[in-house]
């Protein structure tokens, strides 16, 4: 029986599954680029040009400007500009090179979907191509312009000094606590980022709260919604302070060593004026079948089950399109990004809402469940074993589904089309195939997610 061809085909789509793209941990392109690693950055910073105005130095006990003669002190004050110089120039080089690669790619990948649903009856749908990436590239020109965040201060607060005697009614100690599971004085910032939109009556403002903590990597992320209307000039510059701890009892040498490491990667997370437009390992994938579907919501198509079906076809028909260009990892890597990212308000290697002080109540992480059971009954588990069927007959039984579609006279039900389909292909049963097509895509997306994902 033809069936029997299905155990290789899923054991091939498995496999090919494991040889695809993994979602990095990284969420901004500066974290994701390493740079904090990078022995040539830190070698480099003497030749980037300084950045911002002037920092000041506060000392945080006194809230007065900070007078001490601390070796440490000086140097994050005169490299932190430097820091920054350097971080803004590899960020812009960075998002100009993804955005111009995702200009190209992002276009051709539409103009081939549409030209696969024009085959499928779908008429005249395609994308504005002044839209595409419209709020990336409106990030880009202010990015150009001038940087996004402006350290204003640097808040010294000396390890001898510091007891939570010392900290009480300390407004300037809301950024630093003792964490005594840790034996370790610990740090964050907190960033606001306000952008003016336009709208018909004036202007509006949105916002996202962004915060570190700066010892952990750690963090969380919330964000409005960036529209479409939104202008370079909107984005209001970021005001941080930036609190370090030191020490005169320890090497200074070494404390600059750590704290110039410490900088560049905790503003590598927190320099990321992009995910506006959607976190770093799902931006503009979501574009294709999205818009596809808003598309066909209004337009006319002879289905009956519209709720059902119309979901299931646009996803399948990115999928083929997916799968031809980047290979079947992408589909599942995009899909388990997008359903099972264990925190979407994560900022950093771990969520932590830094409820440090009794009135922050910021929600904690709330861990997804993950489970594979792909149902036909639904969209998401149709659209499945839809690609089930790619996978094992590939063209042919895009053909035949498309074939059904366009010789309609009538209106018919798009699941029953589904099964003729299946029935014309293979020689058991749709009801068995689609019980075995449910299992074995459910089990090589597992399988993906615990070899990717689940570490």
């Amino acid at each position: 029986m033809r069936i029997r061809g299905y155990i290789a085909i899923s054991a091939l789509a498995a496999a090919l599954s494991l040889a695809g793209i993994s979602v990095s941990s990284g969420q901004s392109s500066l974290s994701e680029s390493g740079v904090g690693e990078d022995p040539e950055f830190f070698v480099a910073l003497e030749t980037y040009v300084s950045y911002g105005g002037d920092i000041d130095v506060i000392d945080g006990l006194t809230g007065k400007d900070y007078h001490s003669d601390n070796a440490v002190v000086k140097a994050v004050h005169s490299k932190m500009p430097k820091i920054m110089g350097g971080l803004h120039e590899r960020l812009l080089q960075l998002e100009w090179d993804f955005i111009e690669n995702l200009m190209s790619s992002g276009l051709f990948h539409l103009d081939k979907l549409a030209g696969l649903a024009d085959s499928f009856g779908i008429r005249g749908f395609k994308i504005d191509k002044r839209e595409w990436l419209k709020k990336e590239r409106v990030i880009l020109q202010r990015l150009r312009s001038k940087p996004f965040f402006q350290i204003e201060e640097i808040v010294v607060w000396e390890k001898e000094h510091l007891s939570e005697i010392a900290l009480r009614d300390n407004i300037r100690a809301k950024n630093i606590r003792f964490n005594p599971s840790t034996l370790q004085w610990e740090r964050r910032v907190l960033t606001k980022w306000i952008v003016d939109i336009p709208t018909r009556k004036g202007s509006k403002t949105i916002s996202k709260q962004q915060g570190l903590n700066l010892d952990t990597n750690s963090g969380f992320h919330f964000s409005d919604t960036l529209p479409l209307s939104v202008r370079p000039n909107g984005f209001r510059t970021v005001p941080v302070s930036f609190p370090i701890v030191v020490s005169r009892r320890e090497n200074s040498k070494e404390q600059i060593d750590r704290l110039e490491r410490l900088i560049v990667s905790n503003l590598s997370y927190l320099y990321d004026p992009f995910s506006w437009g959607g976190r770093r390992n799902v931006r503009f994938k979501n574009k294709f079948s999205s818009t596809l579907l808003r598309y066909m919501e209004e337009k006319r198509y002879p289905i009956t089950d519209r709720e059902w079906f119309i979901p299931v076809l646009c996803d399948f028909l990115n999928d083929v399109v997916t799968v031809e260009l980047y290979g079947l990892a992408e589909v599942y890597d995009f899909y388990l990004t997008k359903r099972f990212e264990k925190n979407r308000t994560q900022l950093g290697i771990a969520m932590d809402p830094l409820n440090w002080r009794d009135d922050e109540n910021r929600p904690e992480a709330r861990e997804s469940r993950v489970r594979f059971r792909f149902d036909f009954d639904n969209p998401e588990g149709a659209r499945f074993v839809l690609l089930d069927l790619y996978l094992r007959f590939g063209n042919e039984f895009v053909d035949e589904l498309r074939n059904r579609l366009i010789t309609l006279s009538g209106r018919a039900s798009g699941r029953e089309l589904v099964l003729q389909a299946i029935e014309a292909l293979v020689d058991v049963s749709p009801p068995k195939y689609i019980e075995a097509a449910e299992k074995a895509q459910s089990d090589s997306v597992a399988n993906y997610y615990n070899n990717k994902f689940d570490r």
